[in-house]
């Protein structure tokens, strides 16, 4: 790969090649979904941030960190379950196909893509911490839960620890066997 196009942190942002972009903006660009197509690409700037933060060139508050982790969380679900699994092409709304990664569980097979993943975890993992706990501390836990399910491995990388496996295949496999019992649900409306 050409090193002008490799994200290097800097003490003002992350240089990818001419341009800067500072670190949250880079935060918000893993979360609104810039490098769901390109995980690796991804996982370049988030380890820019990493970096950024180990150095002392940014702090990111326990909500930046959550989209952080929760990203790095789902990038390695998907990593893992496409190479147990494999990919499939899925129709589309357009009248295309979509590329999407299998999970296989306990109770069946599904297609899975980043950003609805990226939902379930904020929806099922920070919503329920928070409205159980409140805002402060059901973050707090959030965030801890999102590190204690990734793990670093010396030949991978990352991968998922075993309570991140579980907790994933528990989500997908209550989700899977809703789907059978009750049918697909709604989609939710964005206003």
């Amino acid at each position: 790969m050409n090193k002008e196009f490799t994200p290097e942190p800097t003490s003002t942002g992350i240089r990818c090649g001419r341009r800067i972009i500072g670190y949250s903006a880079a935060i918000r660009s893993l979360d609104n979904g810039r490098y769901d197509r390109n995980l690796p690409k991804g996982l370049d700037v988030l380890a820019c941030i990493m970096e950024a933060i180990e150095s002392g060139w940014t702090t990111i508050g326990i909500e930046k960190q959550i989209i952080v982790w929760r990203w790095l969380l789902v990038a390695v679900f998907i990593a893992e379950e496409q190479e147990k699994n494999g990919i499939i092409d899925v129709p589309n709304d357009e009248g295309g196909f979509d590329t999407a990664v299998i999970y296989s569980g306990k109770k069946g097979s599904i297609s899975v893509y980043p950003a609805p993943e990226r939902f379930a975890l904020a929806n099922h993992v920070e919503g329920c911490a928070i409205e159980k706990y409140g805002q402060e501390v059901g973050q707090q836990m959030a965030l801890r839960m999102y590190q204690d399910m990734v793990v670093t491995d010396d030949e991978r990388g990352f991968k998922l620890s075993p309570m991140g496996r579980e907790g994933m295949d528990l989500l997908h496999d209550s989700f899977i066997e809703q789907i059978q019992t009750e049918g697909m649900p709604d989609m939710p409306v964005m206003h």
